[in-house]
């Protein structure tokens, strides 16, 4: 049988009931699924001889494409930018109301610290990214929050080198 369609077999009618075959019909029946059967195997094992060159590819696919996007990343246009040229890009990011910097890592210019090595030393050593902040102490802060705080603030300002500093409470 080759078209492998139920319903043109010989035990079409009987199919999917609760008809109990004959011993007669029980050994044509198993003659007639040797073939089928070993059909089946060799399919089950063509399949999973295709699975394991699949598996192979997919393997060897997500090396070459780590390859090429480990290089490709060195290709990046902002790669070339200069270094001041970024600067200015970043003061340009502060945020500008309020118009003081805070002390956030979700906005410039603490979150542009955490892109790359590079971006976090051009961020830090551009003054005019540091000579504004926003303190914010609340009512109840332990004396090591606090001394936490103080540390941070120093840190920050320090960091706005000889600029003029700009300071909210």
């Amino acid at each position: 049988m080759s078209d492998w369609d139920t319903n043109r077999s010989p035990f079409a009618p009987m199919i999917g009931t609760n008809y109990i075959p004959t011993a007669a019909e029980l050994n044509r029946l198993k003659a007639m699924l040797v073939y089928s059967v070993n059909k089946l195997s060799s399919l089950e094992l063509d399949i999973d001889h295709a699975k394991a060159t699949l598996d192979v590819l997919l393997r060897e696919k997500q090396r070459v494409k780590s390859y090429v996007d480990a290089h490709r990343a060195l290709l990046s246009p902002v790669r070339q930018i200069p270094a001041e040229t970024l600067a200015e890009i970043f003061v340009q990011c502060l945020p500008s109301d309020p118009p003081y910097g805070l002390r956030d890592l979700t906005k410039a210019p603490l979150l542009l610290t955490t892109i790359c090595k590079d971006w976090r030393h051009i961020a830090l050593t551009t003054p005019r990214l540091w000579n504004s902040l926003h303190v914010h102490l609340p009512v109840r802060l332990t004396v090591e929050a606090c001394e936490k705080r103080v540390q941070g603030v120093i840190a920050w300002l320090e960091r706005s080198g000889s600029l003029p500093l700009y300071i909210s409470l």
